[in-house]
């Protein structure tokens, strides 16, 4: 990939994107794909699983269909970060991205910043194409999220919607850029309908009602 990095428009950004999320990593970025080779950069700590947000609909009932693949770790995230609000990017500083350009994770890399709309950048390469090259790899992460966990995919990603409900009811948004809580609103009713249980008894436990304008 040709080299886009522009530090002197990122500095009067400020890294807006940065603070909204880390980026996602590519196959590519990766020489070893095993079991052990993904445990091995997990186990340093600056990366997580993540689980797209996809929805497919069999006989009107609507399913989540999670699809795993890595992204670079956020604050207050751990290793298996399934389903939450995204908050700043752990690898970023006060002067910028922790890592070099040839180490950063290239769903970074794939950001073209641009001249006059700063927090506008744009990727290169579809963001959505290069996750699903993801899917050869889908049951090596499923069985470190089970080594993590002691869960399965499923089990944690109720786990995770659960917790998700309890913050957007508490409104608890501690790192959270308006951005994001503006696109979890676009993903509650999905969610809301696809797992009834955990937002009854998530309404059942916390007062107030889900309402994530801020």
């Amino acid at each position: 990939m040709k080299n886009n990095e522009n530090l002197r428009r990122c500095a009067k950004c400020g890294g807006k994107c940065c603070k909204k999320s880390g980026c996602d990593y590519w196959v590519s970025d990766f020489d070893d794909l095993s079991y052990s080779g993904l445990l091995k950069v997990l186990s340093e700590g600056n990366i997580s699983i993540v689980a797209a947000a996809d929805f497919i609909r069999i006989d009107d009932k609507l399913v989540f269909s999670p699809f795993l693949y890595l992204r670079a770790r956020n604050n207050n995230r751990d290793v298996v970060d399934l389903i939450s609000m995204k908050t700043r990017c752990s690898m970023l500083t006060d002067k910028g991205c922790s890592y070099s350009y040839e180490k950063r994770p290239s769903g970074g890399k794939n950001l073209q910043p641009k001249k006059f709309f700063f927090g506008k950048c744009r990727p290169i390469f579809s963001p959505r194409q290069k996750v699903l090259e993801w899917e050869p790899y889908q049951g090596v992460l499923r069985k470190i999220v089970k080594n993590y966990t002691g869960m399965s995919v499923e089990t944690k990603i109720r786990e995770d919607v659960e917790n998700l409900f309890t913050d957007v009811v508490n409104r608890n948004f501690d790192g959270v850029l308006p951005e994001e809580v503006e696109d979890i609103g676009y993903l509650i009713p999905y969610l809301v309908e696809t797992f009834p249980e955990e937002a009854k008894r998530v309404l059942t436990n916390v007062s107030g009602k889900v309402n994530i304008k801020k």
